[in-house]
């Protein structure tokens, strides 16, 4: 019994919330999502910032234009925030 007290316990901490909270999230069967580190949010934030740009890249191409001069650039940009991710994950 002590052990699945120290369960909730714990699960709850790594979600970032009050035990009644977590209990109450997981009777109702809600997900319940691990709290984001400053790096994973960071990490994030980079590979958006890159989607973005290779978005745009793609819509102007939809529309008839010619390949951005900067395609190269984002797609470097995008190449290394995902080796970035891959390393802290030592995948």
């Amino acid at each position: 019994m002590l052990s699945n007290v120290l369960f909730v316990d714990g699960e709850a901490a790594k979600a970032g919330l009050p035990v009644s909270t977590y209990a109450r999230a997981v009777l109702t069967r809600r997900k319940v999502a691990t709290r984001q580190t400053p790096l994973e949010d960071k990490m994030l934030f980079e590979l958006k910032r890159c989607g973005v740009n290779l978005h745009q890249i793609v819509r102007t191409l939809n529309f008839g234009n010619s390949v951005p001069n900067d395609t190269a650039d984002v797609l470097e940009e995008l190449n290394a925030a995902i080796a970035k991710v891959g390393a802290s994950y030592d995948a």
